[in-house]
């Protein structure tokens, strides 16, 4: 499953999609979630990285919004920043399910 988040958390609650993404993890489903646009403040958080890595949940961060953002040197340590090729790759290649949450 491939969770992309684009607004900020202070936008709106992660809560949610966070719980999911932790259920599906919880039950061997290979999970990544990708922020991209004003979601790239989230990858700069540290309890929510955390929580994420913690749940075996890959992170991942478009290089041209954090860059947009000036948020390149802020990422969290288990985040993994991506170009667009490489996005492109996760959704068509690495995961079956893909879930964009705008709310």
């Amino acid at each position: 499953m491939l969770i992309i988040l684009s607004k900020s958390t202070f936008a709106c609650s992660y809560e949610s999609v966070l719980k999911l993404a932790e259920n599906a993890s919880s039950k061997g489903e290979k999970v990544a979630v990708l922020h991209i646009q004003d979601a790239c403040v989230a990858a700069t958080m540290e309890l929510h990285c955390v929580r994420l890595a913690d749940a075996r949940i890959r992170l991942y961060a478009l290089k041209a919004d954090c860059e947009a953002r000036g948020l390149l040197g802020k990422l969290g340590k288990d985040v993994k920043v991506i170009d667009y090729g490489e996005w492109v790759r996760l959704l068509m290649k690495d995961r079956e399910n893909i879930v964009s949450w705008t709310s």
